[in-house]
């Protein structure tokens, strides 16, 4: 973290499930820009709209919010080829994205009937190709052509609760996005990470809703208090809500946004 962003705190986010018509997302993030938020992760969930697409919309109608994708799998697409398209959208956004790597969930995998069989070992892999893709360097399984996109650095970051997976992005990743978890689990995973290095870095976002009840949603009333004590014991990069009314494609991703805005304005 630069001396500019460690004295005003961490950066402040929403993460959108790709469930809103297309253009909209990208009003959203445009609208997200104007309000002052730091940055947007947008899902990839599969057969829903496809991040990538989204965020190459929005690298052209904003200038300085930083956009990433979280998370994307490599059981989706070849790390390589997601390394490209996520090279492609930094170029596009003048260096202002970030990729988001992790096993994928039920919503994006079982349509295509798939299961991670090794998450770690695939994982490390996966990172492992997408450097050497950033970097246009040769690795096991990559050889740059001569038509490969010039190198970029984009960094990476892995989405995951499970404790080795956490270790091996805590040793291997530019830090961990840690979405819709309890503080329990914030505990164990920031812990987990602890065992293999003095600093973690950490995206924590936590979810919001009036509609959804689960132990991981907070109510649009409490999550500022959450949040706040959540980053003042964590000492995260950033800080974020999940837009879950999103979800199933209910409420408007403008709207939340703005609502999410004015919560996170008052951290």
């Amino acid at each position: 973290m630069s001396e500019t962003s460690a004295q005003r705190g961490p950066r402040k986010g929403v993460w959108m499930f790709p469930a809103a018509p297309a253009p909209r997302l990208v009003e959203a993030i445009a609208r997200a820009e104007e309000l002052g938020l730091d940055e947007v992760w947008v899902a990839d969930e599969g057969i829903a709209r496809e991040p990538m697409s989204v965020l190459a919309a929005a690298a052209r109608e904003t200038s300085t919010i930083r956009l990433a994708v979280g998370i994307t799998s490599p059981l989706l697409r070849h790390p390589g080829a997601i390394a490209a398209t996520a090279s492609t959208v930094d170029e596009l956004s003048a260096g202002r994205f970030s990729l988001g790597l992790g096993v994928g969930g039920q919503k994006s995998l079982e349509p295509f009937g798939l299961t991670a069989d090794r998450p770690v070992g695939m994982l490390r892999d996966a990172v492992r190709i997408a450097r050497a893709v950033f970097a246009g360097e040769a690795t096991e399984g990559y050889v740059p052509g001569d038509h490969a996109i010039a190198p970029r650095d984009v960094p990476i970051w892995i989405g995951s609760r499970g404790p080795q997976v956490v270790r091996l992005a805590a040793r291997l990743a530019d830090g961990v996005f840690l979405s819709g978890c309890t503080p329990e689990q914030h505990e164990s995973i920031v812990t987990s990470m602890g065992e293999v290095t003095e600093v973690p870095r950490v995206a924590l976002y936590q979810s919001a809703s009036d509609g959804v009840v689960a132990p991981s949603v907070r109510r649009w009333s409490d999550i500022g208090e959450m949040l706040a004590a959540e980053a003042s014991r964590w000492n995260p990069v950033a800080v974020g809500i999940n837009l879950v009314d999103l979800n199933d494609g209910r409420g408007d991703p403008v709207g939340l946004v703005e609502r999410a805005a004015e919560v996170l304005s008052a951290l």
